[in-house]
């Protein structure tokens, strides 16, 4: 069946659409505005859809719509997945104004421009389009927009497991945030469509240290706020040495296959122990490879309570935040004991905040080749790679309920484009809007064999 698409016509609609929800100021909150927003939209092609709030939280929005099969099948259905929550933007810091879509040197500005508004509009045409010409389904395709993912998902993914988990029966795979396709990162002038099928494991600590109060002009030997800082240089001196797993080996050959003589050969043999000498200087250079390739610690908080007590108090309590990222094949319950070995020396209570191990999804998968192959076909000198995700998405929480989850915003970024996301000045090429809605587009079509 060949289907036809004006798709410069379509993107005309998606920029629209994209301008408007991020005007939306939905950081961390007022999801149930956007989600309205694609409701409204939704009704006026005639597809139903619900919105879930959780108990107390109305303005926490997720959104569902469904295109069901046209024949009753026992094939896969199809989940696209997005979050509608973003980061919050400080205005002081950004050349246009965070929250206005503008349109400027053919991008459209705004917070989740990439992070993942964009992202949830490709999904949103793809959608569409599956109903405006009449596609035969033979998986069910669901429209998910789901809330609070940039604070843990209490609200968002987890809240949807827990107490509608039926509505993902009889659905096996899911597109949703993780991966991205890059320009010249890494690869001189080549295309690496990074599709995410694994993750690392999240371990998020409270700290809370004690010691002796008193006055700054006579410091004892050991004190609360000194104990936190000598546990956390300890901690960071840990467990930092590079380790291709088999998880990322299959990336970095990717990245040889691009890339020119010699890299190509140390790329492609990467877990060869022989080059690791040699490929440890390029990875500690870039933080996204060392991401990849490394248990990561990041001091994420410490608090003294300063701002009630004066620059000469010594308090008895601090408190601290660890974000800890690890690889596949580490055990999160066996590394938080160690970690509470080191803090014991210190008076440090440690308290587990979140925990979620590493997970991943097959990349032998019938949904992981076509998107692989849809993708690269769209765009010159691009590879496809299997790629570890260093943070955790909403993609590791349905792969525990049976979905195998993968991560793309079919969107080719260059590297700038990459420090925007969570930074200032985030946005996305209005030509990229078109890229991603045609590759969602045409791996739906594929995976129902047309």
């Amino acid at each position: 069946m060949k289907v036809n698409v004006d798709w410069e016509k379509r993107n005309k609609e998606a920029v629209k659409i994209l301008q408007d929800i991020l005007k939306i100021q939905s950081d961390r909150k007022n999801e149930i505005l956007v989600a309205k927003y694609f409701q409204s939209v939704l009704a006026k092609e005639g597809i139903p859809s619900r919105i879930y709030s959780p108990p107390g939280k109305p303005d926490h929005a997720n959104l569902v719509a469904v295109l069901e099969t046209t024949n009753k099948t026992q094939e896969k259905g199809l989940i696209l997945a997005n979050h509608i929550d973003v980061v919050e933007a400080d205005p002081k810091e950004w050349d246009v104004p965070p929250y206005s879509g503008i349109i400027k040197d053919g991008r459209i500005w705004g917070r989740g421009a990439i992070d993942m508004k964009g992202m949830a509009v490709m999904q949103l045409m793809a959608f569409l389009e599956l109903k405006r010409s009449k596609i035969p389904l033979e998986r069910k395709v669901m429209f998910l927009a789901l809330a609070d993912e940039e604070s843990g998902s209490k609200y968002g993914a987890a809240y949807m497991i827990s107490e509608y988990k039926n509505l993902f029966d009889g659905y096996g795979w899911m597109i949703g945030e993780g991966g991205i396709a890059v320009k010249g990162a890494i690869t001189g002038n080549s295309t690496v469509f990074n599709i995410q099928y694994a993750e690392k494991g999240n371990i998020w600590l409270k700290l809370i240290a004690k010691g002796q109060s008193g006055h700054g002009s006579t410091p004892p030997n050991e004190y609360a706020s000194l104990n936190l800082l000598n546990f956390y240089k300890e901690v960071l001196s840990i467990d930092t040495s590079i380790k291709i797993t088999d998880e990322t080996k299959g990336f970095f050959y990717q990245l040889g296959s691009v890339s020119n003589f010699p890299n190509s050969f140390f790329l492609k043999n990467a877990s060869n122990p022989i080059f690791k000498p040699l490929l440890s200087g390029p990875i500690r250079k870039n933080r996204h490879l060392t991401a990849m390739t490394t248990n990561t610690k990041s001091i994420t908080g410490l608090h003294t309570n300063e701002e009630t007590t004066g620059y000469n108090v010594l308090n008895g309590e601090v408190v601290g935040k660890l974000d800890i990222r690890v690889l596949p094949g580490t055990d999160t319950k066996e590394y938080i004991e160690d970690i509470r070995k080191i803090a014991k020396k210190y008076s440090i209570e440690v308290v587990i905040f979140d925990e979620i191990s590493p997970d991943s999804s097959p990349i032998d998968s019938v949904l992981f080749q076509t998107l692989a192959n849809v993708s690269v076909s769209k765009v010159e000198n691009s590879v496809a790679a299997p790629f570890l995700s260093p943070g955790k998405t909403d993609n590791s929480r349905f792969r525990r309920i049976g979905i195998d989850a993968y991560g793309l915003i079919p969107a080719v970024l260059e590297p700038t484009d990459l420090d925007s996301m969570h930074g200032k000045n985030e946005n996305i090429k209005i030509e990229n809007l078109k890229l991603g809605s045609t590759i969602l587009f045409e791996t739906i079509l594929q995976l129902n064999g047309l």
